[in-house]
């Protein structure tokens, strides 16, 4: 069965408003309850259900953006490509940083039942960068072309 532009907005609202959201909560919405998510880095073993999404994520609740790039169907479900922007909230990134934005590139696979995630696999390789300003480091990579934002690889952006 083909994706539906419904679910393709309920997954690009997963990452903008759920894992973009203020509370451990926020992504919930989003998914099914016996959800079952992997992030291949930070968590390669299953999460399964709200409470194991809740306990992996909720720490970043209100410090984590993770607009969309390029979204990709097919018939099992989609892939999107990704910038995470992550604040320094102490001076493990040194004093100076406090308040700056981690960044990097990643995808993610995701398929649906009635209309919600019901599998989330998240690629990436972690951080590749810092910049100030998460907004106007994003709106950068929108005005490069392909070429351009995969020399970069998610790192700063000049003057960002």
């Amino acid at each position: 069965m083909a994706v539906t532009e419904a679910e393709i907005e309920i997954g690009r609202r997963l990452f903008v408003e759920g894992w973009g959201g203020d509370t451990p909560e926020a992504p919930l919405q989003f998914m099914t309850e016996d959800v079952v998510m992997r992030d291949i880095l930070g968590h390669p073993e299953e999460m399964r259900g709200y409470q194991d999404v809740m306990d992996f994520w909720g720490k970043s609740a209100g410090h984590l953006k993770v607009p969309p790039e390029e979204i990709f169907v097919n018939e099992n479900g989609l892939s999107m490509t990704w910038m995470a922007y992550v604040r320094i909230r102490d001076d493990a990134h040194g004093e100076e940083n406090i308040g700056k934005w981690l960044c990097g590139e990643g995808m993610s696979r995701l398929e649906f039942k009635g209309g919600l995630v019901c599998l989330e696999i998240d690629y990436w390789a972690g951080p590749q960068g810092m910049c100030d300003d998460w907004e106007a480091h994003l709106k950068a990579r929108a005005d490069m072309s392909q070429a351009e934002r995969g020399r970069i690889t998610g790192g700063t952006i000049d003057g960002l």
